[in-house]
């Protein structure tokens, strides 16, 4: 079958039209690099004065049309710490949000937390820390007051019957087990003042309300309660010695007698507090995250540092590169990945060039066809995998060495009898699920310079086309004639954004 869909693809080059031929391209498109903050700062001030950022930023200028750099809110977090200190912070924080900015393209992504998706935007830096400002004036915690000067007395009314049930509430907080532990463990107590005077739900959401304001404040509180675990567990002080923690974690636990292993624990912690229903994403990644530092795994000295730390790696997981100077950052990233699944590589300044340039991610443009590029593939690529759809028609995956287009690097062949389809996509293989418009945008404007213009008389990627993407409504783009068409669309899963190309077969 490969033979003969070799010659196939010959005669498309040519013109001819034995079969009806669906092709298919699922876009892996440009190359996402997520740089912790403590790598967009060194680019700021050394991109010009010394190694290995040199070597980065000459890899941004040049390859612009071909890697984004996206920040998140994590980016913003670490620009929040000094920003309150003085006046001449306060403009060196704006400097360093402009130039997040500029090298971002304005790319960001960020978590919604009511659909436990994160979801891809351009927007300002300095406009989005903005909005986070203002937001940081209210204080969120301070329950019974929240609505006092709400003008709507059924709200006023509504808050104050909330604030009385949950002062009736008991917190479920069993203070008597609390008091009695080791001295140890004195600054965990002290942290239940309000609930201590009264024991119900809405003293203990004030307690908690004091460490989610301030972490920072309570980072020894951290430290203080995970170091006499530590020391109960006999856990190894030197994570060097480890090997996989995951491993080395599940005997740790089976020693003491826990009763579960280190994951089933994860899982176990997890479902209680999403009481029963399926954590997301975010919730998985950050609780494996910080209970490998709990449990003393390349630990952070700082609580806030490694609840940011622990973000920037989550949003890592959604690019095909993280890079941060933090070594105890990058261990765990590492580990949760390797944990998970998730291909995105992890490395360091010195060291993201040569892995950079190692995977071949930056390719010189080929003056071949899409058609030309698919039947050298076809001709030599390593066949991954033959086997039948859901349907039982017959499919091969191939292996491509040298991505094409720049991008993809599978093909799946599936015979239909009478038309053959064939799929150019890129392995999943981190959590994104998404595309930021500069991605389609890549894509769109390869394929205009090979057909030209379309039969909505589009040329290259538009303002319309992004409108209409920003209304999920794009209508794709569409090339030839019931006869003989090429189109590009975003289609449902398994494909997403896909580009079709459709022959009759001559009567």
């Amino acid at each position: 079958m490969v033979i003969w869909l070799f010659w196939v693809m010959l005669w498309w080059v040519c013109g001819g039209c034995a079969y009806q031929v669906l092709l298919c391209v699922i876009v892996g498109l440009m190359q996402r690099i997520y740089f912790d903050w403590n790598i967009f700062s060194s680019l700021k001030q050394l991109k010009e004065k010394s190694e290995p950022y040199k070597t980065i930023f000459s890899i941004i200028n040049k390859n612009k049309d071909k890697l984004i750099f996206p920040y998140s809110p994590a980016h913003l977090n670490d620009l929040n710490r000094s920003f309150n200190k003085s006046e001449k912070a306060k403009k060196l924080t704006y400097d360093d949000l402009d130039f997040l900015g500029n090298l971002s393209g304005n790319l960001c992504f960020c978590e919604d937390y009511k659909t436990k998706t994160v979801s891809p935007m351009v927007r300002s830096p300095r406009d989005y820390f903005d909005e986070q400002q203002e937001q940081q004036g209210i204080d969120y915690f301070d329950f019974e007051n929240l609505f006092l000067e709400e003008d709507d007395p059924a709200i006023q009314k509504m808050w104050q019957a909330l604030i009385s049930l949950l002062k009736s509430m008991p917190s479920g907080i069993d203070l008597t087990q609390i008091n009695e532990l080791p001295p140890e463990y004195k600054k965990v107590q002290d942290l239940f003042e309000l609930t201590k005077k009264e024991n119900n739900f809405l003293n203990f959401m004030k307690d908690i309300s004091k460490v989610l304001r301030n972490p920072g404040e309570y980072s020894d509180v951290y430290r203080y309660s995970t170091n006499a675990s530590i020391k109960q567990m006999k856990v190894d002080t030197n994570p060097e010695n480890w090997g996989d923690p995951f491993d080395y974690l599940d005997n740790v636990l089976a020693k003491a007698k826990v009763g579960k292993t280190f994951r089933e624990m994860m899982d176990s912690t997890l479902k209680q507090t999403s009481k029963g229903k399926p954590g997301s994403r975010f919730d998985h990644f950050v609780n494996y995250y910080i209970s490998l530092d709990t449990f003393g795994f390349h630990r952070d000295s700082k609580l806030p540092n490694l609840i940011d730390d622990a973000t920037h790696s989550y949003y890592g997981a959604y690019c095909d590169y993280f890079v941060s100077n933090d070594k105890r950052t990058c261990a765990k990233a590492k580990a949760v990945y390797e944990q998970m699944n998730i291909s995105t590589k992890v490395c360091d300044a010195k060291t993201f060039p040569s892995e950079f340039y190692k995977l071949n991610y930056i390719q010189k443009d080929t003056a071949k066809s899409i058609f030309e590029e698919i039947a050298e593939v076809i001709e030599n690529s390593l066949i991954l995998l033959n086997t039948v759809d859901d349907e039982l028609n017959p499919s091969s995956v191939h292996k491509i060495d040298q991505p094409v287009l720049g991008f993809f690097d599978r093909l799946q062949i599936t015979d239909y009898g009478d038309k053959l389809a064939i799929y150019l996509y890129k392995k999943k293989s981190n959590y994104s699920n998404f595309m930021f418009w500069i991605e389609l945008e890549s894509l769109v404007n390869k394929v205009v310079a090979e057909l030209g213009v379309d039969n909505q008389n589009r040329d290259r990627f538009c303002e319309e086309d992004r409108e209409e993407l920003n209304n999920q409504n794009w209508k794709g783009r569409t090339w030839g004639n019931q006869d003989k068409f090429m189109s590009l669309f975003y289609g449902d899963e398994p494909f997403g954004f896909s580009l079709q190309y459709q022959v009759k077969r001559n009567n």
